[in-house]
């Protein structure tokens, strides 16, 4: 597998509990020249778009000993690729988020495919950085990015990260940014 080239043609790492046909659909319709990774405890969906994604050889015994949300997580930071999911999913990452992403109201298909291309460049741009030690000040002043949304009650995304081990820090370093688009 080619991390790199697969990386850079990612538009995000999809999760989802159970498989949602309409999503699905949603996802192929808007995505048809980029890929989506799916991880390794989703079904695979049909549609070109969609690629499996793994870790590398040398992060396997890891990724083998995380939960299906943190496995969401990880390979999100290893492809800069932001994590693309409804929003009655995004709970799931409560555990592991940094700072929510609040909107007045939730996030439907044209400014949820806007965020997620911000959510994208926050990620590379972080990884480029040299601030390693301080992510969360990063963070806080990245926020600004989502300025379209913010200075609402509504959750429509966050940004999470799990501890990487410094053996695969070099592949893998950064924050997951999850965000949950409602398609109905």
């Amino acid at each position: 597998m080619d991390l790199l080239a697969l990386a850079k043609n990612m538009r995000a790492i999809l999760y989802l509990k159970e498989e949602d046909e309409n999503f699905i659909r949603f996802v192929l319709k808007y995505n048809r020249r980029r890929s989506i990774g799916v991880p390794d405890f989703i079904d695979m969906p049909e549609g070109k778009s969609f690629v499996s994604v793994l870790p590398p050889q040398k992060a396997e015994k890891f990724y083998s000993e995380l939960k299906n949300e943190e496995r969401a997580i990880f390979l999100s930071i290893l492809y800069i690729a932001p994590i693309l999911t409804i929003p009655s999913c995004l709970k799931d990452f409560e555990k592991y988020e940094i700072m929510p992403i609040m909107a007045k109201e939730k996030l439907y298909i044209r400014e949820g495919l806007r965020h997620l291309r911000i959510a994208e460049y926050s990620m590379l741009d972080y990884r480029l950085s040299n601030e390693n030690g301080k992510m969360k000040e990063y963070i806080s002043k990245d926020l600004r990015r989502f300025w379209r949304i913010k200075n609402g009650n509504v959750k429509v995304g966050s940004y999470c990260s799990i501890a990487i081990p410094d053996e695969i820090k070099d592949v893998a370093r950064g924050y997951s940014i999850v965000i949950g688009i409602e398609i109905g």
